[in-house]
């Protein structure tokens, strides 16, 4: 599986917050602290920050872990009392039965054992405690225009992505219970002709896609949507995004 060099996203990684700021996520989170009572918290792949800091003021026990030092920085520079942990989801530092909720947001694609993240989670989840992802699919949803410009992309992302339906299997494999999926957000936008060349999430650090690319596969995939606009300036390039949230809860055995 392909690793992304996060330290080279760090810098520029929110420009995608100003371009979507994903708000249903925001909102399906909030709800489920609230409707749960939920006290414990940690966000796996917390990276810069924007979900621990949008649930500051729904509990004071939030933890954010990641495994790149320099994506914590980001926040860590604006909100020092952040509490960021630097380490590996498949082996969470705590002792078990900690979190009343897990949570992940588009971050589980990164987690090299998807797997144990899920059997991880189960140790050091509460009684009752949630597991909740939130994601996307490719498997499934692929209308997106830098999977067709942008050679072996999609392909990668395919080998990266747990499928909603291979999620489930892992939580159903560590008895995990009440498993819920469901959509959250969509995302839905089309540029037409060189309008393409200003989306935030076409340029190289700006998503883990593109990131993954050696520099000339990347030039080549933006040689590829220039070529189709002088032939079409008319060009339609669409982007539909799916987020779902997969999410269980520990029985008690």
């Amino acid at each position: 599986m392909l690793k992304t060099d996060y330290g080279k996203l760090a810098e520029t990684y929110n420009k995608r917050y100003a371009a979507n700021y994903l708000v249903n996520i925001e909102k399906e989170l909030k709800n489920l602290i609230s409707t749960n009572s939920y006290k414990n918290i940690l966000e796996a792949g917390c990276g810069t920050g924007r979900w621990i800091s949008s649930l500051e003021d729904e509990s004071e026990k939030i933890f954010g872990l990641d495994y790149s030092f320099d994506m914590m920085k980001i926040p860590k520079a604006e909100k020092s009392y952040l509490k960021l942990i630097n380490a590996d989801a498949i082996h969470i530092p705590f002792k078990d039965n900690t979190f009343d909720l897990i949570f992940c947001v588009n971050a589980i694609h990164h987690f090299p054992d998807k797997e144990k993240f899920v059997a991880e989670c189960k140790r050091t989840l509460t009684n009752k405690g949630m597991l909740a992802v939130f994601g996307v699919d490719p498997h499934i949803d692929k209308d997106w225009y830098v999977y067709d410009y942008f050679d072996s992309v999609y392909e990668g992302d395919l080998d990266r992505f747990p499928s909603l339906e291979l999620l489930k299997r892992f939580l159903e494999a560590e008895k995990l219970v009440e498993i819920e999926i469901k959509v959250v957000e969509e995302v839905y936008n089309e540029r037409i002709g060189n309008d393409v060349l200003r989306d935030p999430f076409l340029e190289k650090h700006n998503c883990s896609q593109l990131a993954n690319l050696s520099d000339e596969e990347y030039q080549r995939g933006i040689e590829k949507i220039k070529n189709q606009t002088k032939k079409n300036p008319e060009t339609v390039f669409k982007t539909s995004v799916i987020f779902y949230i997969v999410s269980a809860k520990k029985n008690k055995e």
